[in-house]
């Protein structure tokens, strides 16, 4: 049996060298489709390094793939330009699997929520394989993935039938790629958190969420890997305590989200200044990408935040730094790294207020994530949560 992963983002890609690591699940070779989301080049030099040592019997770079390619057609000729794609890009997938002698029938598929082509390709392309869903990242993914599914299963409703059923039938006999959201259909799941949405009976692998499973994985990633994230590490494990680690989320391009951050540590930093004075602040960017605002950001907590700061930029999730770390406190809004701190016992899991807010107003939908990272203790509460 042949396993064929996929990804587009390095915090997949850890998800996946995990659950290799640790699952008992025998396979005769591994395989990766990949492509770097956005194009974005901090995430494709990130996943370039895990994926030079990671041992896969061959990978399949899916940025040329047609779908991908910008478009430049018109409204009456896009239809029939998005067809020809997929059967170019079928073509394609088909190929390189003859090339490496994978029988589809013979074959996993392990992939996550069905929203991007990375997924959605094979997914529809494969259907004679076993699919097998895995969590998008180590926390919160369950929760997330099921307003993934209602959307899915929302957006065809609303389809217009023509498009639906005419265009729909032709475009499966035409490319062989089915993308009907009905047939997205996942023989398993695992599970680091809640049940899968997508399957009635989930394996639940919580067991591999603990400090030295990562610590066991993180030592599996190359080593000059490990020697830039050891360095950047270096001060903040002998730095003063308490330690406090600040979680960003992707602050964009433009001021928006800065200033709440601003507003948030201002608020927390004042009311708390006794339980946090003489206390060193490390700041983690998000794994996907550092922009313009995140340095404005660490220059502002220099002038207003009295703390020693210490910015964590490399793309290494948190997961696999907190063997190191050991933070005594972990602020974060809607971050799914919360859970994993609480599960973990390592610190105090703090969500803050003002960015659950800010999330709320923006995304009234995704009321599961907002109810249970609420139910994380928040700092408008105390920077102890009582």
């Amino acid at each position: 049996m042949d396993r064929i992963f996929t990804a587009c983002h390095g915090t997949q890609l850890l998800v996946i060298q995990h659950l290799r690591h640790h699952l008992q699940s025998p396979a005769k070779r591994d395989f990766l489709l990949w492509y770097p989301m956005d194009n974005v080049p901090r995430i494709e030099a990130f996943m370039q390094e895990i994926i030079a040592t990671a041992g896969f019997a061959d990978v399949l770079d899916m940025r040329d793939f047609a779908a991908l390619q910008p478009r430049v057609q018109g409204p009456v000729t896009w239809p029939f330009e998005t067809v020809r794609r997929l059967r170019q890009d079928a073509a394609t997938l088909h190929r390189w699997m003859s090339r490496n002698a994978i029988s589809e029938p013979d074959a996993e598929l392990w992939a996550d929520d069905p929203a991007q082509f990375y997924v959605d390709l094979p997914r529809g392309l494969l259907r004679k394989a076993r699919h097998v869903k895995i969590p998008h990242c180590f926390n919160h993914e369950d929760v997330t993935s099921s307003q993934v599914k209602r959307k899915a299963d929302a957006d065809w409703q609303t389809t217009p039938w023509p498009k639906k059923y005419l265009f729909g039938a032709w475009q499966r006999w035409a490319s062989g790629v089915d993308l009907r959201p009905q047939r997205v259909v996942y023989d398993r799941a695992y599970s680091f958190d809640l049940p899968s949405s997508w399957v009635d009976d989930s394996i639940d692998v919580s067991e591999l969420i603990s400090i030295d499973r990562f610590e066991a994985t993180y030592r599996t990633l190359p080593e000059p890997l490990r020697t830039a994230v050891e360095e950047n590490l270096g001060q903040i494990k002998s730095a003063a305590k308490p330690l406090v680690l600040l979680l960003l989320f992707g602050f964009g391009t433009g001021p928006e989200t800065r200033r709440i951050y601003e507003k948030a540590i201002a608020r927390i930093f004042s009311d708390h200044a006794a339980e946090l004075k003489n206390c060193s602040l490390a700041v983690k960017v998000h794994p996907g990408s550092i922009g313009i605002e995140e340095p404005v950001f660490f220059d502002w907590l220099r002038a207003n935040v009295p703390a020693q700061i210490y910015p964590i930029t490399h793309s290494l999730n948190l997961e696999f730094l907190l063997p190191q770390l050991r933070p005594d406190y972990v602020l974060a809004g809607l971050c799914g790294a919360l859970p994993i701190i609480r599960a973990l016992k390592i610190g105090k899991a703090l969500g803050i207020s003002e960015l659950i807010d800010a999330f709320q107003r923006d995304n009234p939908t995704y009321f599961e994530v907002i109810d249970r990272t609420r139910s994380v203790r928040t700092t408008s509460k105390g920077c102890g949560g009582e």
